[in-house]
């Protein structure tokens, strides 16, 4: 994803005629908002001023927590900054932590996890979205990750389908190293795609980079298990490790990146992202 913010994705395509408010333009706006409040609150946030020595006249006008503007209690600002890093069309919609770690460098205010913690239970789109990664149950076949691993020397890896088409693509491959790193990769490619073309994928993108793996974790999908997929695995010495069967969710680590991911896409499609330019936001991240 480009910038440091999380919405400067552009339209483009058959939507062109959708319009995008730049974040730096959101962003001033609510500045502008944020430091004019500041200005009839001077009681607040000179008490403020006493009970953190963190809060300061940084510039001589405006109070600052280190380097990131005070937000008054103003719920509806405070509500305007959460969904600057959570709402925006490119944000994803994060979790409770990721949100707080977003705000937090440009924008502060006593107990926000607290209330960016309400914000995001009181979400609509997430609680249609977001799946339980908390199960009662524990995964039936854990697979202990190898210690001293190195990156995506143990990888595991999945299908994201049916996804609008977009480049020519209407699918991922997601490869996750974990044992290491935990990083995912994600690469367009086709449904259609065969056990051959997904090896390719892998030579052309992780290869290169990272050699090749001594353990592959997949499900039963006929482009892992074929025949080809096992004899190729077998001349390498690559040891497959296949999930049992109505049970996928053999290791947590790539379920939850492959939810998480799943879910920014849900978000994004939501409201409408112009297809035609997914998979050239997927290349940047």
């Amino acid at each position: 994803m480009d910038g440091s913010h999380p919405g400067n994705g552009q339209p483009g395509g058959e939507n062109e005629n959708i319009q995008v408010m730049d974040w730096d333009t959101l962003e001033s706006n609510l500045d502008s908002k944020i430091k004019l409040a500041q200005y009839q609150d001077q009681k607040k946030l000179k008490q403020w001023t006493a009970a953190f020595k963190q809060v300061t006249l940084a510039d001589g006008t405006h109070y600052y927590h280190w380097n990131a503007l005070v937000v008054v209690a103003d719920n509806t600002l405070r509500r305007g900054v959460t969904s600057l890093f959570h709402d925006q069309l490119t944000a994803g919609h994060p979790g409770i932590s990721k949100t707080l770690q977003l705000i937090s460098p440009y924008y502060w205010w006593p107990n926000m996890k607290a209330f960016i913690t309400e914000y995001i239970q009181g979400c609509a789109t997430c609680q249609m979205n977001k799946v339980n990664t908390h199960p009662s149950h524990p995964p039936l076949s854990p697979i202990t990750p190898v210690e001293n691993a190195h990156p995506f020397e143990t990888i595991a890896m999945d299908f994201i389908t049916k996804l609008p088409p977009s480049g020519g693509y209407d699918t991922i491959l997601m490869i996750t190293d974990t044992d290491c790193t935990k990083a995912s990769m994600f690469l367009p490619c086709k449904e259609t795609i065969d056990s051959e073309g997904v090896m390719q994928l892998y030579l052309t993108h992780v290869l290169p980079h990272y050699g090749l793996p001594k353990k592959i974790i997949s499900d039963r999908d006929p482009r892992f298990t074929s025949c080809f997929g096992k004899e190729l695995c077998h001349l390498l010495d690559i040891h497959q490790n296949i999930s049992t069967a109505y049970h996928p969710v053999t290791i947590l680590g790539p379920t939850t990146n492959f939810l998480s991911f799943s879910v920014i896409l849900f978000c994004i499609l939501g409201h409408s992202f112009p297809t035609r330019s997914l998979m050239r936001h997927l290349d940047r991240h």
